[in-house]
């Protein structure tokens, strides 16, 4: 069993695993970068920390999402990201998958609370679908 964090981008439910979450934040303070690519938001100031505030809704190919109202912080192996959530996150337990992930970043599809829900890989989503190059 695995535990996880369900964030939800255009009626679309996505998860991380639970310990990569470090925690939510709700109307996070947003400050735009100009010039960005469309998946990035903008960044947040978390304790002194600037962490680049990531679209899920382009993240995962379901659109853009408008004035999100909660970011999850989310550590990979190099740094974190706050992921844009338009409800409240909720925790949820994974037994086993109905089905494989079909894109670059996604683990598999499970079932809960009666909705498909696809586990992602944060890192390879960002790395497979966002130019944060250009960026910087």
């Amino acid at each position: 069993m695995m535990r996880v964090l369900v964030v939800a981008a255009n009626s679309a439910f996505f998860a991380v695993p639970m310990s990569s979450v470090h925690q939510v934040l709700r109307h996070p303070l947003v400050t735009r970068v100009p010039l960005s690519p469309s998946g990035l938001l903008g960044v947040v100031n978390v304790r002194g920390e600037i962490v680049p505030f990531l679209d899920t809704g382009v993240l995962t190919g379901t659109g853009a999402l408008s004035a999100p109202p909660f970011a999850v912080l989310v550590s990979g192996e190099k740094e974190m990201v706050a992921l844009a959530a338009d409800e409240l996150p909720i925790a949820a337990d994974f037994d086993e998958p109905v089905g494989p992930g079909t894109q670059p970043g996604e683990l598999g599809v499970y079932s809960s609370g009666g909705r498909l829900v696809v586990l992602v890989d944060t890192e390879e989503l960002v790395k497979n679908r966002l130019d944060l190059k250009r960026a910087s």
